[in-house]
């Protein structure tokens, strides 16, 4: 599994988004292709992230420890960044 962080260590800070309640979601991908596709659009809004692995079994501790939810994308599904994400992060 592949995540976004701030170093390309998960110690430094994953990105994390907001569902549609505002709860903290993070968003875990499948594929590396997919979470480099999604860093592009971020990086694009000014976001410097790196694409990070992370062993799949370390997932549900990793978002427990931290007090997120999380959330993992399928190989090949298409994400684009919440527009309430956006307003929330960059301030639009």
């Amino acid at each position: 599994m592949y995540l976004l962080t701030k170093t390309g260590k998960i110690e430094s800070g994953a990105y994390a988004t907001r569902d549609a309640t505002g709860d903290i979601v993070v968003q875990f991908f499948e594929l590396k292709e997919d979470a480099e596709s999604y860093n592009v659009q971020l990086d694009a809004l000014g976001q410097d992230l790196v694409v990070t692995e992370c062993p799949a079994e370390q997932i549900d501790k990793l978002c427990d420890i931290m007090g997120y939810a999380h959330t993992v994308i399928e190989a090949g599904q298409v994400v684009v960044p919440r527009l309430e994400t956006l307003e929330s992060d960059l301030g639009l």
